[in-house]
């Protein structure tokens, strides 16, 4: 069955939004090194963007987080390689915060690294459905409950290269209403 989408946030906007943050980090960290932590897979096309907008040097890492099924608990992480994170501005990104377990599971993990401060950047934020009290720091879009695909999110192993933000439905559904024309909320 094809993989029926509604664009919801088009290159543009994300071009936009991403260049927004790339600029508040590097007003945020005027000194110090600045690592992204891209969390695999869907924040890779999010960490290459980022690098680019952010107005000072910065060094792209990436991770691995291992999951127990799909209740959330988090098993284990690995870097791809290593590296020391101690002393350095770490960012984590993701695709899609939920929950927040995952997040503050790896925010647990990495302070015993002794990182100069830990901050969370995402693509999208469900922030009604957070079973922590984490709150990203840089979000570039929020969203209410649904499936969204796009800018290395995926569905089903589907839509992850389509180089827009779009919600899934079920073919023969109305089409949603348009996102272009909602204010994007800054964090």
């Amino acid at each position: 069955m094809a993989l029926v989408t509604d664009e919801l946030y088009g290159p543009q906007d994300i071009a936009r939004r991403v260049a927004d943050v790339g600029r508040r980090i590097g007003h945020d960290y005027p000194d110090g090194d600045i690592v992204l932590i891209a969390v695999l897979k869907g924040a890779g096309f999010f960490v290459a963007d980022l690098a680019r907008a952010v107005p000072r040097k910065v060094r792209c890492e990436y991770i691995d987080v291992l999951r127990d099924g799909a209740n959330e608990k988090v098993v284990n992480y690995h870097f791809l390689a290593p590296f020391d994170v101690a002393h350095s501005h770490l960012i984590i990104l993701k695709d899609v915060v939920r929950s927040g377990v995952v997040e503050t599971w790896l925010q647990n993990q990495l302070r015993e690294e002794k990182p100069r401060s830990i901050r969370f950047a995402c693509v999208v934020d469900h922030p009604q459905e957070r079973k922590s009290p984490l709150r990203p720091d840089y979000v570039l879009f929020p969203a209410e409950e649904s499936v969204l695909v796009g800018y290395g999110m995926e569905f089903e192993g589907e839509g992850g290269n389509l180089p827009f933000i779009a919600q899934v439905r079920t073919e023969g559904e109305a089409p949603f209403e348009s996102a272009a024309d909602r204010p994007v909320r800054a964090r």
